[in-house]
């Protein structure tokens, strides 16, 4: 059975209720390519959950990512004292704690049969976030102002921006941007992120391990199959999210289904909001998936441009066939070259989804919503009310071709 839980993950790896394992992180080698890895954002992913014979009296879950055996960063979570603690090996090559806070016990109460994940989000050289359960661990953010600095040619007083060698005379064109929010710690370790040649993973007590993914991806648990919302409200609690009371009511206009996501984690979160699974109703994948989160093959200069369109198995949201190769493209693809993803829509799936709609606008509001709301349609399901069982291949049963 495929199981619904990563999309273009490098590594998904099931474990055995094991309680110690060592992942050697692919191509970290410091000799043969020591920047393999630099300027990318990458995702550590460890799931498990908590013994059913066993107390969390004295159940510790700890965490890290190491350059050969010498400590970059790790979390230490206690359960039975409710804390969490964050420690580098500073440049005086001591362990050091940074950080240290109590565990958010509406999230982990470390009972016996409860699952549990820990995520580990490098977003640069020295900003790592931990996420346990979808609580950051650490708080307060710092606010600054970011500068660049654009080359621009001058050609009879217009600026024009440099995008090839030109005679004329230059200068330089700074621009400010106020407001940036941050994490307030920027890890002074011995060795940065992307120096880590391995992460490690090791508990105490009734905690076990049984899965470990890395990549530059988003991944839930498994056994999430026709559950889409459930996938989508989980990404999105663990997402760099921020909705308040003020967004809060557009993103409903334009996500109808997602009336019970919570607002994110903001700059302490994982991957953004606009990377998570889209649904074309609770229970189904949307078949066509035009933000999917990118890798080392893209350029950073794509900049928002900068993901991957996939087509997308309906029921488990993982890359349809398992191929990116094939059904992977650049974001723009998909519209540039009007990719419809026709091998992955389900026609049966299709006709369930619109019966859905019908019934949903039929018993009026939604949960939170107006009734003007909730005879709105997000752009998701209105894709699926025009793709009509009907106009379907007889033999193959997808779509022959997109009805307009």
């Amino acid at each position: 059975m495929i199981l619904a839980q990563s999309q273009r993950c490098i590594d998904d790896i099931d474990l055995d209720d094991v309680q110690s394992y060592t992942y050697q992180i692919p191509n970290s080698d410091q000799k043969e390519n020591p920047h393999y890895w630099d300027h990318q954002q990458l995702n550590y992913y460890v799931f498990g959950k908590f013994a059913d014979s066993t107390s969390s009296d004295d159940t510790t879950i700890t965490a890290g990512i190491y350059n050969g055996d010498k400590l970059i960063y790790k979390t230490e979570i206690d359960c039975r004292k409710g804390t969490w603690s964050n420690k580098i090996l500073n440049r005086k090559s001591e362990v050091e704690e940074i950080l240290r806070g109590k565990l958010d016990r509406n999230l982990t109460s470390c009972k016996a049969g409860e699952p549990f994940d820990l995520i580990l989000k490098v977003n640069n050289f020295n900003a790592i976030s931990w996420i346990f359960n979808a609580q950051p661990l650490q708080h307060e953010v710092r606010i600054f102002e970011r500068c660049t600095t654009n080359r621009v040619a001058v050609v009879d007083d217009i600026l024009i921006p440099q995008t090839k060698r030109i005679s004329q005379n230059k200068m330089e064109k700074k621009q400010c941007k106020g407001g940036i929010k941050r994490p307030l710690v920027k890890l002074s370790s011995k060795f940065n992120a992307y120096q880590a040649t391995k992460f490690v993973t090791k508990a105490r007590g009734g905690a076990k391990f049984d899965r470990l993914v890395f990549g530059q991806c988003n991944a839930w648990p498994v056994r999430m199959e026709n559950k889409c919302q459930e996938v989508r409200n989980w990404v999105i609690a663990r997402s760099k999210a921020n909705l308040t009371k003020e967004t809060i009511a557009n993103h409903l206009f334009r996500f109808p289904l997602d009336v019970n996501v919570t607002n994110g984690l903001g700059v302490f979160g994982n991957n953004h909001i606009e990377l998570s699974p889209r649904c074309l109703s609770s229970k189904y994948f949307h078949f066509q998936q035009i933000a999917v989160h990118p890798d080392k093959d893209l350029s950073l200069m794509l900049g928002s441009l900068r993901s991957y369109c996939c087509c997308t198995n309906m029921r488990t949201g993982q890359v349809f066939d398992n191929n990116p190769e094939k059904y992977c493209h650049l974001s723009g693809e998909c519209v540039w070259s009007g990719i419809a993803c026709e091998q992955a829509v389900d026609p049966t799936l299709l006709l369930e989804i619109e019966e859905e709609n019908k019934r949903r606008q039929n018993e009026g509001a939604l949960k939170g919503l107006s009734k003007e709301m909730a005879k709105h349609v997000s752009s998701d399901s209105m894709i699926a009310s025009v793709l009509r069982v009907n106009n379907t291949n007889t033999r193959t049963g997808v779509l022959s071709r997109v009805a307009g």
